[in-house]
């Protein structure tokens, strides 16, 4: 297949080489100097580096006819939204419920799904620490573009974020210090809770159970020291310059959760933290 990939930051160079080497792979960047881009990537604790030639295309140019374009920018972006709309499907990489939503919308009567990684990627390297690099949802066609991917429906990976980004919020709201964040870690299950039920009765999944505090502690108290990096500086890096997207998240799920009739105080005590924070 002919696969635009819209982005080039690491998660963006993580897919590219990831991807099958039967499809034939272009970037869409900004000002392209050159017809073509060698994409290296590292995986710590691997053997060697994977590296990709990609072809490079404008992203401001003349629309072109791809089988795929799978975007890791949000797709209420318009110069996003005008590529998604050169393409026989669309695939985002996302978890916010609205970003979904628009991504439907564009969509149409096109195949559509979401890539969703399952791994931490920095500028040069990236980790893995389960057994699938991605959750892949949507028709067949498109679960063959990456490789080591599991398929799921579509609520699986939006309830998991559900899960994880109220951490994430607490954790912004204590500018990353993981011992404050573990004080209030009730606050950040009660989100959690409230976030998981309004994402699966919007998207008709089974209701989740609730997200218990001494799970919350734990994980925080563990994953620092399983990660072969300095995790709570990796999450300072990459959500602190993503508060805007965590404060988007929370107003979805707080938007779902009313619109089912559902809870949703916990998602709105952690909000004006966030959202000062994200200022």
């Amino acid at each position: 297949m002919r696969v635009l990939v819209i982005g080039r930051g690491p998660v963006a160079r993580v897919l590219v080489t990831s991807m099958a080497p039967a499809h034939q792979v272009t970037l869409a960047v900004r000002e392209p100097a050159a017809g073509s881009l060698l994409v290296e990537t590292r995986r710590l604790r691997g053997a060697r580096r994977v590296e990709r030639r990609v072809g490079l295309t404008p992203a401001d140019g003349p629309a072109q006819d791809w089988d795929v374009v799978l975007s890791t920018a949000s797709p209420i972006a318009p110069e996003v939204a005008r590529l998604l709309g050169a393409s026989g499907a669309v695939v985002a990489v996302t978890q916010v419920p609205s970003e979904v939503a628009r991504l439907r919308e564009l969509a149409g009567d096109r195949p559509w799904g979401l890539v969703v990684p399952e791994f931490f990627a920095a500028e040069d390297w990236w980790w893995q620490p389960g057994r699938f690099r991605f959750t892949t949802t949507g028709p067949e066609v498109l679960r063959t573009l990456v490789d080591n991917a599991r398929s799921a429906p579509l609520a699986a990976p939006l309830v998991s974020a559900a899960t994880m980004m109220p951490v994430v919020a607490g954790l912004q709201a204590a500018d990353f210090d993981v011992v404050t964040a573990r004080r209030a870690s009730r606050q950040a299950a009660n989100a959690a809770t409230q976030a998981r039920a309004a994402v699966a009765a919007e998207f008709g999944a089974r209701p989740p159970r609730p997200v218990r505090p001494v799970a919350v502690r734990a994980a925080l108290a563990v994953l620092p020291r399983l990660a072969p990096f300095d995790l709570p500086q990796y999450l300072r890096n990459h959500f602190g310059g993503h508060r805007a997207q965590t404060v988007r998240m929370l107003h979805d799920w707080i938007e779902l959760g009313r619109r089912h009739d559902l809870p949703t105080d916990g998602l709105e005590g952690l909000l004006p933290s966030t959202a000062e924070v994200a200022e």
